[in-house]
């Protein structure tokens, strides 16, 4: 289609650069080019038909054209989580909140470095936090000030992808 209308204005310009000039006088008009559309045969295809493909989180690929990702996956490098504990008892406690911990038969183990929280309370305590879109397991320690050698440890996983705002709520 376009190449045809560019093929048309081309003629039609060469044409009248061709026709005019002409040094002597005449007493007959000069020819009136009239331009003509010519129509154009217009395709229309049926809307393409998309199949559905669960992603394989075991599969090895051999180029990334390959990959699949889920619909709800978003390219974000980070998410927001809503922190919340409840001091029923108010007691005077040290929260804090890690991303590098294990969990094995002696209990759990923090590695302190990795804390995104630390702060000290003397009733509720609610905030929100920014945490990095691959960090998928946090741990609350809770630190009563009364009993410092038994921290109390509370493990959040982030099973939902399709949430904005993600709760780690603790009573």
């Amino acid at each position: 289609m376009k190449f045809t209308n560019i093929t048309l204005i081309s003629l039609s310009s060469l044409l009248m650069v061709a026709c005019g000039g002409g040094g002597g006088e005449s007493s007959t008009p000069d020819p009136v080019l009239a331009v003509v559309e010519v129509p154009v045969a217009v395709v229309v295809t049926p809307p393409l038909v998309t199949e559905i493909i669960e992603p394989d989180p075991n599969a090895i690929y051999d180029t990334t054209a390959e990959l699949i990702v889920s619909k709800s996956f978003l390219l974000k490098q980070e998410y927001e989580l809503t922190v919340s504990y409840k001091n029923d008892d108010n007691r005077n406690a040290y929260l804090s909140v890690c991303t590098d911990f294990t969990d094995g038969e002696e209990g759990i183990k923090v590695n302190y470095n990795s804390c995104l929280l630390r702060t000290s309370i003397e009733s509720d305590y609610a905030g929100t936090l920014t945490i990095a879109n691959d960090k998928n397991r946090l741990v609350m320690a809770i630190w009563y000030f009364d009993d410092t050698k038994n921290p109390r440890y509370e493990v959040w996983e982030n099973d939902d992808d399709t949430k904005a705002v993600r709760m780690f709520v603790v009573n």
